[in-house]
């Protein structure tokens, strides 16, 4: 009796604290872990074929992983709990009745890409507007400004700064990773909250109590401890969004609509945080790269309020539709996306951001070729110190 007792007691405590973690799981909405990574994305929309779905239609996540995904385009298509572009397939009703230790597919992905997410801005009319509003309704300048998309920037930084919170008391993240099924240079006010948030939280912990932080193996022989490494995944064509991803909602720029010049996309990066880029390159071949990623974007990066700026969602073939892009002077010519991407990385070794590029092991690639080319890009670097490291992180395609 005793014995039955002692393990109904361990049952009811086992359940107690599944209840307990599931609870805690559902207080974040987007982010999500993987190992000691805890990842943030910031949009599900995309300006190529999204990453996860270049790794084949049999690629599968953790049910709490595409769960997350989902939510996020839940919130973009303003529709919490349900929308035409999670629903597409039934996956999104039938993710329930998946076990929870279960990979899953994610729901198809059948929105048309865009080269920019701020369709509704058309010139310094509309700015001069939006921060009349602002200074009406008492909106401090020096307070963090929303790009008014969904999830908002607040409500990211706050499920951050909670997570970050919760893991001080346990084991913490590794790293912080800001990455999803869309691409996050789209969203680069976002992008940039989101990373100091992460960063200010590692000077506060510094100050009030060493172990909140993880010792960095660069730091650990001295006894010092640093913030979390912050990496960004990215598609790698951010030079190509209209006014490179940045909002023009933004009050602290003072209604001036910056950046002008693609270098201050990796100054601003590395002002915010971020340490690490992964970049998919994925082919040493600029006319199959568009074939692979299909993109949806424009030499310059475009402008805002120009129509070949604004990303609309077009009909047309493939993944992003086809629109007036063949008409537009500022439309990419064949191959002209993969110059993009090598330009990415060339600048961003050379600046001092630790660089990985990645490729997927689609039939037909070439491996050698894509190695060689990616051993040139990364040979600027400061010391050179990829010489003798693998150049490509190549990952498995399912079929």
């Amino acid at each position: 009796q005793a014995h039955a007792q002692r393990t109904t007691s361990s049952s009811t405590a086992s359940t107690m604290a599944a209840a307990a973690s599931s609870a805690a799981t559902a207080l974040y909405k987007y982010t999500y872990t993987l190992g000691r990574s805890l990842y943030v994305p910031l949009t599900s929309r995309c300006n190529s074929v999204p990453l996860p779905a270049t790794r084949g239609p049999g690629f599968l996540l953790p049910r709490s992983v595409a769960e997350a995904l989902v939510r996020l385009r839940d919130a973009e298509c303003g529709n919490p709990g349900g929308s035409s572009m999670a629903n597409d397939g039934g996956l999104y009703n039938d993710i329930g009745n998946w076990k929870e230790e279960e990979a899953i597919p994610l729901p198809p992905y059948n929105v048309p890409l865009v080269n920019g997410l701020y369709q509704n801005y058309f010139g310094e009319d509309d700015l001069s507007l939006h921060l009349e509003r602002q200074r009406q309704n008492n909106i401090d300048s020096t307070e963090q400004i929303d790009d008014f998309l969904e999830p908002s920037i607040e409500s990211l930084v706050n499920e951050v700064s909670s997570r970050l919170e919760d893991s001080a008391e346990e084991d913490n993240f590794s790293q912080v990773v800001i990455a999803g099924e869309g691409e996050p240079t789209l969203r680069m006010d976002a992008l940039l909250a989101v990373a100091k948030s992460v960063q200010s939280f590692g000077k506060k912990s510094n100050g009030d109590n060493d172990t909140t932080i993880r010792k960095t193996k660069a730091s650990s022989k001295k006894g010092k401890y640093d913030h979390l490494p912050i990496r960004v995944i990215t598609n790698g064509l951010c030079y190509g969004i209209p006014n490179f991803g940045y909002s023009p909602y933004n009050n602290q720029r003072n209604g001036t609509i910056i950046p002008l010049h693609r270098h201050v996309i990796l100054r601003d990066m590395m002002e915010a945080g971020v340490s690490q880029l992964s970049v998919a390159l994925n082919t040493a071949n600029r006319h199959e790269y568009d074939i692979l990623m299909e993109p949806c974007c424009h030499t310059g990066g475009g402008r805002i309020g120009s129509a070949s700026g604004m990303g609309d969602d077009t009909e047309g073939g493939g993944w992003g539709g086809g629109g007036e892009e063949e008409t537009d002077p500022s439309a990419l010519l064949p191959g002209t996306a993969h110059d993009i991407v090598c330009e990415f990385v060339l600048e961003a070794t050379k600046s001092g951001i630790q660089v990985d590029i990645t490729g997927v092991l689609r039939p037909g690639i070439d491996q050698v070729e894509t190695e060689r080319l990616a051993r040139l890009l990364l040979s600027v670097g400061p010391n050179n110190r990829y010489r003798k490291q693998r150049t490509v992180r190549w990952r498995q395609y399912f079929s």
